[in-house]
Formats: structure tokens, C-alpha cells, sequence
């Protein structure tokens, strides 16, 4: 049996993934941490019977229950502090959440190597969007450039996404399309109308009400284009891949980066 606890389990994917998990013969929920709902048991959430585990702000009552992992889905904003904390308490933390930057993970990746915590950063747990990633990065060899466009919800708080930073990061490694932001005689006469800029690639980010999570990678070459095209309808597509890193935890390295780490490709 794992114990599990879930930091934003009042969020909208802490909510989803807290009904999916408890439908699993092998896992156990333990602990709810979220800022609101305070005292609610975790069970009326989803709408399922009193579980008698209440939702806490409390660093030391998430730690009271003894979770084997820990799983946030918080936000930009604490993520980097959970996964600190994480570390320094010899707990595992499988992180769901957006918004690190790069050296915010340097910085945990070399916490790592003095702690037996693993921690194991996911910036997409749908199985679909990481194939999407990998054949993006397969495909960057024969064309000339490539922008990705993303799409989410008008809720999500950071922006680009981190899966399509992450996408550029697998791109890059590949193949390095430019070098600057905008070519030599290109003028934007709206600031920022070409997106964001990372590992050479332009990130358009669109926020509106009726998406939740939808990336185009788009390539270009003389008369021709190719675009892989990844859409999550439903957060329940996040599920599989969450399970499977659950699962995987105790055998990989103290850190570990991309569900692509436990797919065989």
C-alpha cells in the first residue's frame, strides 16, 4: 500500500486526481494540504463518504501522517518552497505543479544529491502530450525553424506553460533554431507580438475560458509546415501517467525530470 498526500487537493486537479486515486486497491490517501476548505473532510471533495482526514494548512500535520509521497498541484507561487521542504523532511514528492524556473530546479536537483528524498518533476502527466514532445523532437532535425503555440484555461496562473518549455528544452537538445528573438531586420510594432523566447524557439501562450490543456508544435521548411498537435478534453487524461509515476517512485534517482523518464520510447 502507498500512503499519499496531496498538496492543492482543493484545486481543480487535486480534486480530479484525489477521486481517480481513490478507486486504487494499492494506494491510500493520508493527507490533504490546501489554504482553503480548511477542516473539510477530504471525502466530501469528491463526494464520497467521511473519510475522517481533514484538509490542513499545516506543514506538520501533513508530515504527522506519514506519507510515502508526497503529490502538488499547488501553484507557482509555493511550489518551490513544498519541494524545499520535502527535501529537508526525507519525504518523496512527485510535482504536478508549474511555474519553477531553471534555477529553482538547479537548486532542488542539487538539494537532491544530500537527501534520501526523490523528487520527481512533471510538467505534464498526460501521456499523449509527452509522446507529442518526443516526436517533436525526432521531427526538429528536418525542418527549418518551429514555434509552438499553447493553450489553456483562463485560470492557470503561469505562463508559458511547462510543458511547452519543457518541449523547447527537448527540441534544443536536438536541434538550436535561432539565436535571438527576432531576426535582423524584423521590428514587432506591438511589444512581445512574436511570444516568448526559449532554446530558440518563439512560445505563443493563449488563456481562455472553454480550453484546459493544448499544445501545437509547429515546423516550417520551403513550401511546407508540420504540426503535432497534443489536446487534453479532460483533466481524467492526466490520471495514467500520475499512477505510473506513483508506481515508479522508490526506483528512480533522487531526481528526476519528464514522465518521459519512465515511458520506454
Amino acid at each position: 500500500m502507498i500512503n499519499i498526500a496531496i498538496l492543492g487537493v482543493c484545486g481543480k486537479m487535486g480534486i480530479s486526481m484525489l477521486s481517480e486515486l481513490f478507486s486504487e486497491n494499492d494506494f491510500k490517501i493520508s493527507g490533504g494540504f490546501d489554504k482553503i476548505n480548511l477542516g473539510m473532510d477530504i471525502g466530501v471533495l469528491v463526494g464520497r463518504e467521511i473519510t475522517g482526514i481533514k484538509v490542513t494548512d499545516k506543514y506538520e500535520d501533513l508530515k504527522s501522517c506519514a506519507p510515502d509521497v508526497i503529490i502538488d498541484f499547488t501553484g507557482p507561487e509555493v511550489v518551490y518552497t513544498n519541494i524545499c521542504w520535502a527535501i529537508k523532511n526525507s519525504i518523496n514528492i512527485i510535482v504536478g505543479a508549474t511555474g519553477l524556473s531553471k534555477d529553482e530546479i538547479e537548486d532542488i536537483k542539487i538539494k537532491t544529491t544530500v537527501s534520501s528524498s526523490k523528487v520527481f518533476i512533471v510538467p505534464n502527466f498526460s501521456i499523449g502530450a509527452v509522446v507529442m514532445m518526443k516526436l517533436s523532437q525526432i521531427t526538429a532535425s528536418f525542418f527549418e525553424n518551429c514555434e509552438i503555440i499553447e493553450k489553456h484555461h483562463d485560470n492557470k496562473k503561469d505562463a508559458p506553460s511547462g510543458t511547452s518549455i519543457a518541449t523547447a528544452q527537448a527540441i534544443s537538445q536536438k536541434k538550436k533554431f535561432n539565436e535571438d528573438r527576432l531576426k535582423k531586420n524584423e521590428i514587432e510594432t506591438l511589444e512581445s507580438s512574436r511570444g516568448s523566447f526559449y532554446e530558440g524557439i518563439h512560445i505563443h501562450s493563449i488563456r481562455l475560458p472553454g480550453l484546459l490543456a493544448h499544445q501545437s508544435v509547429i515546423f516550417g521548411s520551403k513550401g511546407q509546415t508540420l504540426t503535432i498537435k497534443h489536446d487534453s478534453m479532460d483533466r481524467s487524461s492526466f490520471y495514467p501517467g500520475l499512477a505510473m509515476a506513483i508506481r515508479s517512485i522508490n526506483k528512480l534517482d533522487n531526481f528526476t525530470y519528464g514522465l518521459e523518464s519512465i515511458l520506454k520510447f
